[in-house]
């Protein structure tokens, strides 16, 4: 036996259920446009001379050259950092290596606006063959970068445990041998 629906409290559930579907509409309409926006859209790249690049400025082509470069070192340096860390704290050198990666792309981007990468692809022999070859560089660091993760999620995934393992199991002999050098009474001695 289901209980009467009370007629005098209709207007009110009806209220209740419209706020609810409203608020849940504008809940989930958020949550959408929030993971669109974190997935598609790319602030707006700041540059300061985009006009600069031409065959005979030497000093802005070599300032994209130090940029790039700058870019490279600086990819390689974060990559081995890491992976010097070895396997202690996993989920937080992946973290690390996403958020470097995002200031990573961020600063190429605005090194390829500068050096108008992109604009001037195909479109300008006049500026020569080593600006070309500075523009396969550029294109070619995305690509190092995205290997650089691969081969780091790699690692997190199928040599991290061992290593870990490895670095407890010296840790522990270690631990060992000096509580056996401190039961004999024994000094620590220099291993040189």
């Amino acid at each position: 036996m289901s209980s009467p629906v009370k007629p005098e409290f209709r207007r009110y559930r009806q209220a209740v259920w419209g706020l609810t579907f409203g608020t849940t509409a504008i809940i989930v309409a958020w949550l959408i446009a929030s993971v669109a926006h974190a997935l598609f859209a790319r602030p707006a790249v700041q540059t300061s001379s985009t006009a600069g690049v031409v065959r005979d400025d030497v000093d802005v082509l070599l300032a994209c050259q130090a940029d790039v470069e700058s870019l490279f070192d600086t990819l390689n340096r974060k990559l081995f950092d890491l992976q010097a860390l070895g396997a202690r704290y996993d989920i937080q050198r992946a973290e690390q290596w996403e958020a470097f990666s995002k200031r990573w792309r961020q600063r190429r981007q605005e090194v390829g606006a500068r050096c108008r990468f992109d604009e001037l692809r195909n479109r300008n022999p006049e500026l020569g063959a080593t600006y070309d070859r500075l523009q396969v560089v550029y294109d070619e660091l995305d690509e190092v970068q995205r290997a650089y993760a691969v081969l780091l999620y790699n690692y997190i995934d199928h040599h991290a445990s061992r290593v870990d393992d490895i670095r407890h199991a010296l840790e522990t002999s270690r631990k060992t041998l000096e509580a056996v050098r401190a039961a004999r009474g024994g000094a620590p001695r220099d291993a040189g």
